[in-house]
């Protein structure tokens, strides 16, 4: 019976330490994507920083925050996954997805951050 408890115990152990939760998700998947808001932070005169927040598999907002001025939504758009490359449409913006960053293709000093 002690052979039994003990075995149960190890196997217990064994399980809850194997599980790595450190593993970065895969953000190339729209359904990882939902739900998670991304930014960049801006380094100018008039802009402090700028959102994505992806509100479903599909849809995306384009929000920001200018000096002395509240936060606004600025677009929503559809977007669509291309292996790592994430393009919104009618060009409102396109990146690449690498882990928690997302890289604007539109312009190399952009990289958004996941909040």
């Amino acid at each position: 019976m002690r052979k039994l408890i003990f075995l149960a115990i190890v196997f217990a152990t064994v399980i809850t330490t194997s599980c790595n939760k450190d593993e970065i998700e895969d953000f190339t998947i729209p359904v990882n994507l939902s739900g998670t808001t991304w930014k960049y932070t801006a380094n100018d005169q008039w802009l402090e920083y700028a959102l994505l927040i992806f509100t479903s598999t599909t849809t995306v907002e384009g929000w920001d925050k200018r000096n002395g001025e509240a936060e606004v939504i600025n677009w929503t758009g559809s977007f669509t996954i291309s292996n790592d490359t994430i393009s919104v449409e009618g060009g409102i913006f396109s990146g690449i997805i690498d882990g928690e960053t997302i890289a604007s293709t539109n312009d190399d000093t952009i990289i958004f951050f996941k909040q």
